[in-house]
């Protein structure tokens, strides 16, 4: 076979498995669709733009069901996309979780001068994230990160009148910027000790790479992927983004970036180093209990909520980078990360949600704004408690079996010591939140006149979020069926 035969050939199959990448396709529709329509539709209707990118994100949800039911997972596109149950099961997260997060920005970019151009540029997000989740070759993980961090640092600042938004967006920036530099580096680094690019490839002679070269290269990827999850000691940047940031691009900072961070740890690090070459499950364990530890600690004494729930998800990133540190020794890590992906990505929402509905009532996220708020909107204080107690892992919460599963992996993988610490945390976390929660119960606020009503959307995302917090711990079944689904595929 000539090399044009061989040309048509890889055509033909690329183009036989267009339809494994149909969820992908449906966000690249809808954000496409998304900027003609901010270019085109009145300022005043820029609401429908949002209606047609949550619909773009639900269509792709329901294709990643679709998928799974009819085709299976399969690796295309020569090796390079992984559409396998892991990259199914976090790109169907990530579409669900992006119709709700564009309900809950609704309310606060309704009627600025750039409502439709902020949907897109969302879209383009969970674009990156979902390609991240898929990559299964070094040269797409460093373009699917680049698309997430750029649309990430615009969505950040995008109240331009803000000056808290401005500082936020450019220190993301830079340091986004620094940590996704050292990745590139990383990964050229690994290119050059083994000729490959496919993570498959580059696993089977990178681990006989002398041991420093693998050893600082391999730090150098941890690093970028590490920044995009908030991990110790790539964390700096979380607090002051979520408090300068609108606070709906705070809540989809806290979950999917994240996740798809943590994700692609997953898949690049058992990929490229199989075995536990380096020792990186080690690194990776002693990374979780100082995020997690570092990130409680310092929730102690917030009085922002808004930086309470940002120490919180740098802790949470902890208990979730279990599951990545348990890969190499237990069959467990995979499932009970995704999972807890699950989990915390409802239960944050649900949290986010009300702090902002008191933002827009009483116009501040200071402990003393949430005074009194069982009596005036014991809905919104349930939802509150119900995702503080989730994210505490108490039961019979979705939180609970997803850091049940997270500490199962660690100890069946030999991480015993790890566990042990991740129940300390747990033990210490419970005190800022019940900072929160005491005064939305025990104490009875002053009457405030309602400056800014949540609104339908608001009110729709919440009561989605928790719900689901809920509901995913009452019927967890179906759920760790799916996470135990959710495997990787060799080539």
């Amino acid at each position: 076979m000539d090399m044009l035969e061989e040309t048509l050939a890889m055509e033909d199959r690329m183009l036989a498995e267009l339809v494994w990448l149909a969820p992908i396709g449906a966000l690249v529709l809808g954000a496409i669709v998304a900027i003609l329509m901010a270019l085109f539709v009145a300022r005043g209707r820029q609401g429908l733009v949002g209606a047609w990118v949550a619909l773009a994100h639900l269509a792709a949800a329901g294709l990643v069901v679709a998928i799974w039911l009819t085709r299976g997972p399969a690796r295309v596109m020569e090796g390079t996309v992984s559409m396998d149950g892991l990259a199914l099961a976090v790109i169907g997260l990530i579409a669900v979780a992006g119709a709700v997060v564009v309900a809950l920005a609704r309310p606060v970019v309704a009627g600025t001068d750039r409502e439709g151009e902020f949907y897109a540029v969302l879209t383009a997000a969970n674009l990156g994230a979902a390609v991240l989740v898929a990559a299964a070759d070094i040269a797409l993980v460093a373009i699917a990160l680049g698309m997430l961090s750029l649309t990430s640092f615009v969505l950040t600042g995008y109240l331009r009148s803000s000056a808290a938004g401005n500082e936020a967006s450019i220190k993301y920036y830079i340091y986004g910027t620094v940590a996704g530099g050292s990745m590139m580096f990383g990964f050229s680094w690994w290119f050059g000790l083994t000729g490959e690019t496919g993570l498959d490839a580059i696993g089977q002679s990178l681990p006989q790479a002398p041991t420093a070269a693998l050893i600082a290269s391999t730090a150098l990827v941890v690093l970028g992927l590490g920044y995009k999850a908030a991990l110790v000691p790539f964390h700096f940047w979380t607090p002051d983004v979520y408090a300068g940031a609108p606070l709906p691009v705070a809540a989809y900072l806290s979950v999917l970036p994240k996740i798809a961070g943590l994700v692609a740890l997953a898949r690049v690090l058992p990929l490229a180093l199989p075995g536990d070459a380096a020792g990186w499950s080690t690194a990776l364990a002693v990374i979780a209990a100082a995020t997690m530890t570092l990130g409680n600690l310092a929730a102690l004494w917030q009085r922002d909520v808004v930086r309470l729930l940002a120490y919180s998800s740098i802790a949470q990133s902890g208990y979730l980078l279990m599951g990545v540190a348990a890969l190499s020794a237990s069959a467990e890590g995979l499932p009970a990360l995704v999972y807890y992906a699950i989990a915390y990505t409802a239960s944050n929402l649900a949290a986010f949600a009300v702090v902002l509905a008191v933002q827009r009532e009483r116009g501040s996220v200071d402990l003393a704004a949430f005074a009194g708020l069982g009596r005036a909107h014991p809905w919104w204080t349930a939802a509150l408690i119900l995702a503080f107690l989730s994210l505490l892992g108490l039961p019979p919460l979705s939180g609970f079996v997803g850091k049940l599963g997270v500490f199962t992996a660690a100890i069946d993988s030999g991480l015993a010591w790890l566990a042990v610490v991740a129940v300390i945390n747990t033990v210490i976390s419970l005190f800022p939140y019940l900072r929160v929660i005491a005064p939305t119960v025990l104490d009875s606020g002053e009457e405030q006149p309602a400056a800014r009503p949540a609104g339908a959307p608001l009110a729709a995302a919440l009561a989605i979020a928790a719900i689901a917090t809920v509901a995913i711990g009452l019927v967890a079944e179906p759920l760790l069926t799916l996470a135990e689904s959710a495997t990787m595929l060799a080539s």
